[in-house]
């Protein structure tokens, strides 16, 4: 008669391939994932620099995968955040 999601209360959270941790390891470690992603990005920069620079005009192709890691390195970490981590425990007074 329903189905056995029907009555579930939404978690305020995107799905494992909507947050661009696509595996166990990287829903476990977002922090560490996203800094590796930033980690990446640049040295796709400074990789596609050196390339142009030399006259391999391809290397401009190494920008658009920094652009698309660095904002996945910035998103990811911003999509696992549960509603109710965006505030802070209160000290005893």
């Amino acid at each position: 008669m329903y189905s056995a999601t029907e009555h579930r209360q939404p978690s305020g959270m995107a799905g494992p391939a909507a947050r661009g941790t696509l595996t166990a390891f990287g829903a476990r470690h977002i922090k560490g994932v996203a800094i590796t992603r930033w980690i990446v990005a640049i040295g796709l920069v400074i990789a596609g620099v050196v390339l142009v620079a030399v006259g391999h005009w391809w290397g401009a192709l190494l920008f658009l995968a920094a652009g698309l890691n660095g904002s996945l390195a910035y998103l990811v970490p911003r999509w696992n955040r549960r509603p109710s981590s965006t505030t802070s425990p209160r000290l005893p007074a």
